[in-house]
């Protein structure tokens, strides 16, 4: 694990302390954890603008947000992006999850 130093402003220096109290952590737990959730968030809001400017597929922007290909197809439609989903594209997922089927 590596070590992580920075300055913050008082008010967030503030709500850290209001959440290690509510979530009885420690502070360094505590920050990890709003770390990973906002990666999180970035990387879904990157694969997203991917998937709305036609730079990357379904699949790749699932793989990059980290997410199950239906979870970003999901969040594709709350984002109000239409994809370019073929018949062809259709039968292709059709015949995988076939293939995966006991």
């Amino acid at each position: 694990m590596q070590t992580v130093t920075t300055r913050v402003p008082e008010e967030i220096f503030e709500d850290i302390l209001n959440i290690e109290r509510e979530e009885k952590a420690e502070r360094a737990e505590v920050i990890r954890r709003l770390l990973a959730d906002a990666i999180k968030r970035w990387k879904l809001k990157r694969a997203l603008d991917g998937l709305r400017e036609r730079k990357m597929s379904l699949r790749s922007a699932a793989k990059y947000a980290g997410l199950p290909y239906v979870e970003m197809l999901d969040e594709a439609e709350k984002a109000g992006i239409t994809l370019d989903y073929s018949l062809r594209n259709l039968q292709f997922d059709l015949d995988a999850v076939r293939q995966k089927a006991p």
